[in-house]
């Protein structure tokens, strides 16, 4: 029977196995995989702002005739390596992950940050007398039980710039958004559709009218490393998804508009009489009319009811056609678009 063991070692542990030479981060069987800057910066905050990292897989040999153990790095050569470069003064934190410690060594942070971090818990399991073979065999196994990861979550582990950064937070302060009004449930947000709808509205915002999710892929490649219209899309988002909400008289749930492919269009359709799709930093908000917004809602609401009804008035024909198949294919979005800004422009001046 294979043995191991969990246990947890500080990060001046691994740093006083690696000065005594008991620390093999390259053994034959690792992987050559080498990571980003934006990676390592993006780890190194992690453990900055006290956040837990995965676990790390170790091998332990006892050399007899030298009377030692040597620890070889299975899984975790990356991140360790990180790590005792930051501590060894050669590479630093990036300002996109944290503006504070931008461009710090180790050497110069606060001696309480400094004695935080060398105490900082790593979570190991130990592999005792395991060949190569029995590690191939651990991992097969590990990977088994392993969910595949979906497309957002797969750009979340590709991508740890800008972008990401500011989508994770976006995301995570309309939570209660989500799930105030029935948008998403909760197994989708596990699942980071959360940050993948957000990341298709901010696509909305910036280019107009997106076919699909492409876009979102090219966004996280292209804004990795800075993501400037962040300072103005942050806020106006906010101000969309109140909007939102108001024109539908505070509760979306009880509505057609809760499903995404329609919150889609009313989301962008909201943005652009407030802003203009594809608007930048300088255009200025339409105003409000007191009005007209009253038409506004009760327009949306006649929709909403139409929406729910077995006998559907033919005046909303095409937008009925509309939601039936391929509801995030451009021709639809435009369709959908058009007639809820048709319907919404009676509340701006």
């Amino acid at each position: 029977m294979l043995k191991f063991q969990a246990q947890v070692y500080r990060i001046n542990d691994i740093v006083g196995w690696h000065d005594r030479r008991e620390l093999v981060l390259s053994p034959e069987f690792q992987r050559r995989r080498v990571w980003s800057p934006h990676g390592r910066s993006y780890l190194l905050d992690s453990i900055i702002r006290g956040m837990p990292l995965p676990q790390f897989f170790i091998r332990e040999k006892v050399l007899l005739r030298e009377k030692r153990t040597v620890r070889e790095v299975v899984d975790g050569q990356q991140r360790l390596t990180t790590i005792l470069d930051f501590l060894s003064g050669k590479i630093t934190i990036l300002p996109i992950h944290n503006t504070e410690y931008a461009r710090t060594t180790f050497d110069n942070l606060p001696e309480a940050t400094q004695r935080e971090l060398l105490s900082f818990p790593l979570s190991f399991n130990i592999l005792e007398g395991t060949d190569d073979a029995d590690v191939l065999e651990i991992f097969s196994r590990l990977n088994a039980y392993t969910v595949p990861l979906n497309r957002q979550e797969l750009l979340n582990a590709r991508y740890v710039g800008a972008f990401k950064r500011h989508l994770d937070e976006l995301s995570k302060r309309h939570l209660a958004y989500w799930q105030r009004h029935g948008i998403l449930s909760n197994s989708a947000i596990a699942r980071m559709r959360d940050v993948e709808f957000t990341a298709e509205l901010v696509a909305a915002m910036l280019g107009g009218l997106q076919n699909q999710k492409r876009i979102v892929a090219e966004l996280y490649a292209r804004y990795d490393s800075e993501f400037p219209q962040a300072s103005y899309i942050e806020p106006r988002f906010a101000e969309t998804l109140e909007l939102s909400e108001q024109l539908l008289n505070g509760n979306i749930s009880a509505t057609e508009f809760s499903k995404i492919s329609l919150f889609y269009s009313l989301f962008a359709a909201t943005y652009d009489l407030m802003y203009g799709l594809g608007s930048t930093e300088h255009a200025t908000r339409t105003p409000l009319s007191p009005t007209g917004f009253t038409d506004a809602q009760q327009g949306l609401l006649r929709l909403n009811e139409a929406l729910t009804t077995d006998t559907r008035p033919a005046e909303y024909a095409p937008f009925f056609s509309a939601i039936q198949q391929s509801t995030d294919k451009i021709q639809q979005r435009l369709v959908r678009h058009d007639i809820l800004r048709e319907i919404l422009v009676a509340a701006f001046h």
